[in-house]
């Protein structure tokens, strides 16, 4: 690195101008071979910190060779030190303490060369690679610290990502349950009541007229509960006036009689019944309650058009229970079965037991789906009256939809 190489080189310019102007008595002159050995000495910190073990070997030998050749100890001998320090800085602490034995044996030759006292000398050679060590060994801790940090750092980051697309996934699952209530319930009777219309439209003219005015009825309301719901995606801009356009809350319970006056409509023969003291009901609730009795009907609508249904109410202080029960039998209000050439059922997607099952789950509810003994099928769903986050049991079994 051009950095090392900077380090490197400005040692041994340094070293080189101290042995030119200091130049002690009882040493050897500093000469051609002393520039040379004082160059090599110092050039190995170019790679202190790709090959910091060889670079303390390398810098110890050449210090070793120079002070083998009677130059004086002074102007080379924190050469191998540097080396120490950077190996401890990038290398655990057991490579650090390997290293340090050579530079501790010419820490005491760089001694004994000097003259030194012998107590001078042992507390040199101990103290110089213990202080190269603990400060090398301190930078690389904080180097590795840093380090796990910058890796939690982006952890936390991909957690936070990870969160805000499962958060948009969720959002959009919960806007496909929406559209998917909506759009099958009143595509359903549309369907029912067209295939009404079809059948009887030359042998019973008012009949089929009131069909298709319930099949117009349903699919004006399929436009504006999608208007809605569209609404509520909608980010509503600064600029937007007085005038933007407000629509109705997501349906409640209170619109429960409405839905059973649509099903009715659509052929079958829903009887609707409410008990207990109304409480008041988180809106997310409420709209879970409405949502699973509008796909109940729709299900019964597709798969058994003209059955008696029941949609019972059901409140308590602690829950609230609503039950949709049919019979199954697929006939008309005079009890008589459907001629082989009346309104056809409609095929299922396989969703719809889904969704009721996570509403009430996110409600903190339990739903339970399965047939009846003896025909028809049953739904039902339980939800407590102060919202709980809970797993959801499954289901006792399914049959549509």
């Amino acid at each position: 690195m051009s950095a090392d190489s900077a380090v490197a080189l400005g040692f041994a310019a340094v070293t080189c101008v101290a042995g030119t102007y200091y130049q002690p008595s009882g040493w050897r002159a500093f000469d051609g071979l002393g520039y040379v050995l004082a160059v090599l000495t110092a050039l190995p910190l170019a790679a202190r910190r790709r090959l910091p073990f060889l670079t303390v070997l390398a810098s110890g030998a050449c210090y070793a060779v120079y002070l083998g050749c009677g130059y004086q100890p002074s102007v080379n001998w924190w050469t191998p030190v540097i080396g120490l320090f950077s190996l401890a800085g990038c290398r655990p602490v057991a490579v650090a303490w390997a290293a340090a034995v050579p530079v501790a044996a010419v820490t005491v030759l760089s001694g004994l060369a000097g003259r030194l006292h012998l107590a001078l000398v042992v507390a040199q050679a101990v103290l110089v690679p213990v202080v190269a060590v603990f400060f090398g060994h301190t930078r690389y801790l904080l180097v590795r610290a840093n380090a796990r940090l910058r890796e939690v750092t982006a952890e936390l980051v991909a957690e936070q990502e990870a969160r805000a697309r499962d958060a948009v996934t969720l959002e959009r699952m919960a806007i496909a349950r929406e559209l998917h209530d909506v759009v099958a319930h009143h595509m359903s009777v549309v369907t029912i009541q067209a295939g009404l219309a079809e059948t009887v439209l030359t042998s019973d003219v008012p009949t089929a007229r009131g069909a298709l005015r319930t099949a117009a009825e349903a699919g004006r309301g399929a436009l504006d509960e999608l208007r809605r719901l569209l609404t509520v995606l909608r980010v509503q801009s600064d600029d937007d006036g007085p005038e933007a356009a407000s629509y109705e809350a997501a349906p409640r319970l209170a619109r429960l009689p409405e839905l059973v006056g649509g099903a009715a409509a659509a052929g079958l023969d829903v009887r609707f019944a409410q008990s207990g003291e109304p409480v008041p009901l988180p809106p997310t609730a409420e709209v879970c309650l409405y949502r699973v009795a509008q796909e109940a009907l729709t299900n019964v609508i597709k798969h058994a058009p003209g059955a008696h249904v029941d949609l019972t109410l059901d409140h308590t202080p602690d829950e609230v229970a609503l039950v949709v029960r049919d019979d199954g039998a697929g006939g008309g209000p005079d009890g008589r079965a459907r001629r082989s050439t009346g309104p056809k059922t409609v095929p299922g997607s396989g969703l719809g037991l889904v969704g009721m099952r996570e509403r009430a789950r996110i409600c903190g509810g339990r739903l339970s789906a399965a047939p009846r003994d003896g025909g028809g099928f049953e739904v039902e769903v339980v939800l407590p009256v102060h919202a709980r986050h809970r797993a959801d049991p499954e289901g006792r079994g399914e049959r549509r939809t």
